[in-house]
């Protein structure tokens, strides 16, 4: 059932966190998803979204990383890349800062036996190196790197001086290798995790809103025109994107994330136009008809 944004605040806590966990750390996340789902939504004014970003400014950093329960154990690129992109959007400069220096200097770009760029930094912690099947294995998580490297491009987009230039150019050149949704196989990337209800782990593709951890096809190819990949190796992208198109000319949400504290103004529909859903897909740019 959609929620509204009144029906999100009333469960906000006094110090501008959302969840229901005691401990500060245990409502990072929660209070994350939250803010993203108002942001995102394009509710900037809504005082909760900052009273939140209070709350995670003060609490989710850890030595310049976004944790996920507010130690440094606990730092990990997606959530790095998610409150960054989060306060940049914001105009909270001097908060996006530490992140996006963890990026560029901790954050490798890599896929199988190709490595796009090793940063100078070392690496943060081997805990990264199993953590979630490896963040930063052999091959890097994309669901970190896509929210790591679409911090950078808002924080670019922003004004801000972020040198990460070769960051920028990994990131291209891995999403040409891919042709942004296929590994080397042939094969969708499986990054949702494979269930008996999707034994292929496709479901991400699908259009969502609001987001978790978990990146959607439309974000996916929003980073990918945001660094100027060519045409050709979007196709099979655009080419399912233009395939959920409704006769009334929008597209339908056809994925949910299971978040509890999250601002839910529509519902999943396959045969309903979505308006957020919609404006994300006429914010790539592309001539659909």
């Amino acid at each position: 059932m959609p929620m509204t944004v009144a029906a999100l605040v009333a469960g906000q806590r006094a110090d501008g966190s959302f969840g229901r966990q005691a401990n500060e750390g245990g409502r990072i996340v929660t209070t994350i998803f939250a803010a993203r789902s108002l942001q995102e939504a394009g509710l900037h004014e809504e005082p909760a979204l900052a009273r939140a970003l209070d709350f995670l400014a003060g609490t989710a950093v850890v030595d310049g990383g976004g944790s996920i329960y507010g130690t440094r154990d606990s730092v990990v690129p997606c959530y790095t890349g998610m409150l960054a992109r989060l306060l940049v959007r914001a105009g909270r400069v001097q908060d996006a800062a530490p992140l996006l220096a963890w990026i560029i200097r901790h954050q490798p770009v890599a896929f199988g036996d190709v490595v796009y760029h090793k940063p100078q930094g070392p690496l943060w912690g081997e805990y990264l190196r199993h953590r979630y099947g490896g963040c930063m294995a052999t091959t890097t998580c994309l669901l970190g790197l896509v929210p790591a490297i679409s911090a950078i491009v808002s924080a670019k987009e922003a004004g801000l001086g972020v040198e990460a230039e070769p960051h920028l150019e990994a990131m291209r050149n891995l999403l040409i290798d891919r042709r942004v949704m296929f590994g080397r196989s042939g094969t969708v990337i499986p990054l949702a995790g494979r269930t008996k209800a999707d034994p292929s782990g496709t479901r991400w593709l699908l259009p969502a809103f609001p987001l978790d951890y978990v990146i959607d096809l439309i974000e996916l190819v929003q980073l990918a025109i945001d660094l100027g990949v060519p045409a050709n190796a979007m196709s099979e992208a655009i080419e399912l994107i233009a395939s959920w198109r409704l006769p009334d000319g929008g597209w339908p949400m056809l994925g949910i994330r299971r978040l509890t504290d999250a601002y839910r103004p529509e519902s999943m529909s396959r045969s309903r136009s979505s308006t957020i859903i919609t404006k994300r897909v006429a914010a790539l740019g592309h001539n659909w008809s």
